[in-house]
């Protein structure tokens, strides 16, 4: 059954697309999008999930089917999206979650873990970017007039970076696909600064590393992401490697759903 759609407008002003299945009163896990901003991409988990739990996902503001308050992107954070994303659980009255996020999605998770530890049940995270890349700082900078620029340079870097399964992405659909025009923009723009502006406070991690579970892809660079090993290892945090790259949502989903099911038991 596919999920049920529809818009949200929450007290800050903003206008969420959110997509809900399973059965309303199973454990509730939100799914946050990393930087294609379009939840689209976690439909298979979500079908494989909903038996188990309500599932929750959505567009984020600005991004595809959702539409941003005025001044959204003005002082634009991890923490302050963070908030927008406890002001949409209180809308649907969610009162705590398990949260998954990959890459940026991931950052909104610890964030939220971070700053509404109550409101979240554990963080189930995938590939934390730590620094902005140098060519996304470079990007970002650069102007309006070079945004199809910008545009073509993520397509090749989300088919061929991020992704061991092209099929799998590219099966998300035409539809999907143009809606990154937009998203992608967007996300050099607003969003991918907002890496640099996470605190990694090594006591807060170890207060909070029981609730945080972590993986990396096997099929990754090691050196992308090796960050992510030193800080977990620094605070205690046990890494699992999982057989893909950066988003397992989209190319080995019944490994992910059976990951998600093993963290919340």
């Amino acid at each position: 059954m596919p999920p049920k759609e529809f818009l949200v407008q929450t007290a800050d002003g903003m206008t969420w697309h959110v997509e809900q299945s399973g059965s309303g009163s199973a454990p509730h896990i939100i799914l946050i999008p990393s930087g294609e901003g379009d939840c689209q991409s976690f439909r298979k988990i979500t079908a494989l999930l909903s038996p188990s739990f309500t599932v929750t996902t959505f567009d984020m503001p600005g991004f595809s089917r959702s539409v941003p308050a005025p001044h959204a992107f003005d002082n634009m954070g991890p923490y302050v999206v963070a908030n927008q994303i406890i002001g949409l659980m209180d809308k649907l009255e969610i009162a705590s979650a398990t949260i998954f996020g990959s890459s940026s999605g991931g950052i909104f998770a610890t964030a939220l873990l971070q700053e509404h530890e109550k409101r979240v049940e554990r963080i189930i995270v995938h590939e934390i970017p730590m620094t902005v890349l140098k060519n996304l700082k470079d990007w970002a900078a650069w102007p309006e007039s070079e945004n199809p620029k910008i545009v073509q340079n993520c397509r090749g870097l989300f088919l061929d970076g991020m992704n061991e399964d092209k099929e799998a992405w590219l099966g998300l659909g035409e539809e999907y696909h143009k809606r990154l025009e937009k998203n992608f923009t967007v996300w050099i723009r607003n969003y991918s600064p907002c890496v640099d502006e996470m605190r990694w406070n090594r006591e807060e991690l170890k207060r909070l590393k029981a609730k945080i579970n972590w993986t990396l892809g096997g099929q990754m660079p090691m050196a992308r992401f090796f960050s992510n090993v030193v800080l977990a290892t620094e605070v205690g945090i046990p890494i699992k490697v999982l057989d893909c790259k950066h988003f397992p949502h989209v190319s080995i989903p019944k490994v992910l759903a059976e990951h998600v099911r093993e963290c919340c038991k």
